[in-house]
């Protein structure tokens, strides 16, 4: 089973990470609200949770005694790990090998946040900690911690609602897991 987690994992996270770079080759071109939406919502929320979805379907299909809810939950949150660190990775060989993208994501944001520092009369402190947490954001190790944390609270979300929409069995907890049940 590890395997098809590693199989719908990077199947799903290479789909993710794909449009995470078409979202940052063209961020600082399309600044319409429906299109940045669009496209956080399909890499974050609609593509990962249809990959959570497929693999619990076939794990259910394949091992109908084995599908409960801990254990569907346990592995959908895994295959969301692996889309998470997909994304991750592939991000990470952008910023080091073709960071062009990711500059100019980079410098749109910092003027973007020099604009409103003058706007709202904030002080340069305030306008250097919003400067150094973007270019930390936007980091190796936070991009990395970013995709870690929203795979990690995703998975399990999503992993919750899947496995109950699917009946996963559910088993009591004065049993020894012999006798299971259905909700």
């Amino acid at each position: 089973m590890s395997k098809k987690i590693l199989i719908y994992g990077l199947a799903f996270g290479s789909a993710s990470a794909a449009l995470n770079y078409i979202y940052a080759a063209t961020y600082i071109y399309k600044q319409g609200l429906s299109i940045n939406l669009l496209m956080v919502s399909l890499e974050f929320l609609i593509i990962p949770f249809i990959g959570v979805f497929l693999f619990l379907k076939s794990f259910k299909s394949e091992q109908l005694e084995q599908f409960t809810f801990g254990k569907a939950v346990f592995m959908g949150f895994f295959v969301s790990v692996m889309i998470g660190a997909t994304v991750s990775l592939v991000s990470s060989y952008f910023a080091n090998f073709d960071n062009s993208y990711l500059l100019a994501m980079i410098n749109y944001k910092i003027d973007t946040a020099k604009a409103m520092a003058l706007k709202l009369n904030k002080s340069a402190e305030e306008l250097k900690n919003v400067i150094d947490n973007t270019n930390e954001a936007y980091s190796n190790s936070g991009i990395f911690r970013f995709q870690m944390v929203l795979a990690t609270g995703r998975g399990l979300l999503f992993s919750a609602i899947i496995s109950y929409l699917l009946k996963a069995k559910m088993v009591s907890n004065n049993d020894d897991g012999t006798n299971l049940r259905t909700k």
